[in-house]
């Protein structure tokens, strides 16, 4: 009876620790270029954000006036899920342009932004002058 009850754990053990070892392999491995793994990976390290609004004619923007924020290696792209649906575009640093509004739906994760640099800088504008929420992966 005791050689069970000692080989049940054993074996549970090795099977976590193979099961961890493949995990460390899978994640040293090559980034891949999409797919569920990078998607997880991406929206992991996603923030909770609350935009500037707006006055007159000017939009709500995030983040603060005068301040940047800049992708990170987590993802490619820029994404957004907004707690509302609305228009987004961004804005780059060293352009000075900004790419073109992308309707993103309310609780959608929604690309505002592909194949970004990394370290590039820049701020969303939103086509509302009323400040929104919602979570932002860059």
């Amino acid at each position: 009876m005791r050689t069970r009850t000692r080989i049940a754990p054993v074996a549970l053990a090795a099977v976590l620790v193979a099961g961890g070892t493949m995990l460390a392999v899978g994640q040293a491995g090559a980034a891949p270029k999409a797919g569920p793994a990078v998607k997880a990976t991406c929206y992991g390290g996603a923030k909770y954000y609350t935009s500037t609004a707006g006055g007159g004619s000017s939009n709500a923007h995030w983040p603060a006036t005068g301040t940047w924020a800049y992708t990170t290696s987590n993802c490619n792209d820029i994404n957004v899920k907004s707690d509302v649906s609305l228009s987004v575009k961004v804005c780059f640093k060293k352009t000075g342009a900004c790419n073109g509004w992308t309707s993103a739906k309310a609780g959608v994760w929604t690309v505002v932004a592909k194949d970004v640099l990394h370290g590039s800088g820049f701020y969303l504008q939103f086509n509302r002058t009323s400040s929104s929420k919602g979570w932002i992966a860059y």
